[in-house]
């Protein structure tokens, strides 16, 4: 059990009012659930801004702005730079002309500051409300650039103050895939993805939206060797697996053999051995034949920063190895965010190696202090460290199932109890009435819930016999906001880690 020294517990209020007070430079009046909001389920949480200001939320998620969004006679004014940037937009700044620009998906657009037009690439001309203004270096443009030219639609939420701003429907969007790891009597990625108990299914699943599935039933061992039998990893083959593979291909879905290896099998060393290298890659290319391609999950390279660099470069050739091996069959790479600390990963030439690049954008947790798994800032600064490295046509974005549960002592001292919750874990704790109350849709007397859109999923805390508890929870909702992220910034896809955590329905509205 991890304990840290010095943690105060604080009132969920006061906790998120600090939070808001601490990353914006402009103060905030009160705490809210919001009334119009664009979607259903437990309450949003907004800050309530002070007039002329205005919160704005993107697909239910903060945007990161330097200069606060504000209603000036009417008209409400945004900075054209963070906001355009965060719908995956390429924003240029000509100083002679005094002009910005913005461009995606082959439309560009000229904004002169002090003109209520707006030019096109084709020579239209667009008025505006009110003319693009110039504050503390931000090009502040009005909102109905974006709903009136881009297609945008808004929601406003007088009780907070709060733009509601929704992406267009786009015509495609991210493909859906997801991680199928773990099969037994009381718990299977099955039914998550054939909507019924194995080895049944329905007609209607989730199935039916996904474009396929990563089947985590391969380990390398300590001696360098591939195992689909039961290993510390706790990956495997499940019982019945040629009932996977037959329906899922009558869904007409891709599948790729996942190979995994971490510190448990030291990896960086059998990779570092030349012939430990070869017959690696050899092996794992005659053992996916019967695939649709290959996803290398080889975690933990260059925790030891003095082995980085080796680890990058036998990394990099093992894969140029499993690759001439693969010819033609697709291979995927999951990777974790370069902000993390394993530094073995070459992401620039992975990126060009691989066909798919797994962005493993969760397991942000602290351990120390109560956290949520993968928060806004974590996960949209990983998209776009990775987009510098790796064409985003390439990048399946990992979202996470699963939460975290958090005990504080009396003392203050904070401690993981759950993680991930499963079916069998978080679901099955009925001394815990918060997260009971969460699963079955009720109100708890003793529990504060609601979604926090920079946690980017549900927050619920309630007082025990033995302290006081607090919960990051994952539901339909914020798989949802996370598939948006991927569909403004241009991902290939989104696959969910695992299969089996979600909740009744999960991928209807996705």
């Amino acid at each position: 059990m991890v304990r840290t020294q010095n943690c105060v517990r604080l009132p969920l209020t006061l906790l998120l009012l600090i939070c808001f007070l601490t990353a914006a430079p402009y103060p905030c009046t009160s705490w809210r659930p919001a009334l119009a909001q664009p979607a259903v389920g437990v309450p949003v949480l907004i800050a309530v801004a002070e007039p002329p200001y205005v919160n704005v939320l993107l697909d239910i998620t903060p945007v990161s702005f330097t200069v606060r969004p504000y209603i000036e006679d009417g008209t409400t004014m945004v900075p054209l730079r963070a906001l355009g940037e965060a719908v995956g937009a390429e924003i240029g700044w000509d100083d002679t002309q005094k002009a910005a620009t913005y461009s995606k998906s082959g439309l560009t657009l000229l904004i002169r500051v002090g003109e209520t037009t707006v030019s096109t690439t084709d020579g239209q001309l667009i008025p505006m409300p009110k003319p693009a203004v110039l504050l503390d270096g931000n090009t502040m443009v009005p909102l109905r650039l974006f709903t009136e030219i881009l297609g945008y639609s808004v929601s406003w939420d007088e009780s907070t103050r709060t733009v509601y701003i929704s992406s267009p429907k786009e015509r495609t969007s991210p493909g859906m895939w997801g991680f199928y790891a773990l099969g037994s009597l009381t718990y299977s990625s099955w039914s998550d993805v054939f909507g019924a108990r194995y080895p049944y299914s329905e007609d209607d699943c989730a199935a039916n939206k996904m474009e396929g599935l990563f089947l985590g039933w391969f380990a390398v061992d300590k001696q360098g060797n591939i195992t689909s039998k039961y290993n510390p990893t706790g990956f495997q083959k499940p019982d019945g697996w040629p009932s996977v593979i037959l329906r899922a291909r009558l869904h007409g879905m891709k599948l790729f053999c996942m190979y995994f290896a971490d510190h448990e099998s030291d990896i960086g060393s059998l990779l570092d051995d030349p012939v430990t290298r070869r017959r690696l890659a050899f092996d794992i290319a005659g053992m996916s034949a019967e695939y649709d391609g290959v996803l290398i999950d080889f975690e933990g390279l260059g925790l030891d920063e003095a082995l980085a660099e080796r680890d990058k470069a036998n990394f990099n050739e093992f894969l140029e190895l499993l690759r001439d091996h693969l010819k033609d069959k697709p291979l995927a790479v999951a990777l974790p965010p370069l902000s993390s600390p394993y530094k073995g990963y070459d992401h620039g030439d992975i990126g060009h190696v691989a066909d798919l690049v797994v962005l493993m954008a969760y397991n942000f947790q602290d351990p120390k202090s109560p956290s949520p798994v993968a928060s806004l800032e974590q996960v949209d600064n990983a998209i776009r460290q990775e987009c510098e490295l790796v064409s985003p046509d390439k990048i399946i974005l990992g979202i996470p199932a699963y939460g975290a549960l958090y005990r504080v002592s009396e003392d203050g001292q904070a401690s993981i109890i759950a993680l991930p919750p499963s079916k069998d874990g978080i679901a099955g704790f009925p001394e815990y009435p918060g997260v009971s109350a969460f699963n079955t849709g009720r109100h708890a007397d003793n529990a504060t819930l609601a979604f926090i859109p920079e946690y980017l999923c549900n927050y619920i805390e309630w007082e025990g016999i033995e302290g006081s508890y607090k919960a990051y929870l994952e539901d339909t909702r914020s798989l949802q906001v996370r598939v948006m992220m991927a569909q403004r910034y241009g991902l290939r896809g989104v696959a969910v880690w695992r299969l089996g955590f979600l909740p009744e329905n999960w991928w209807i509205g996705l």
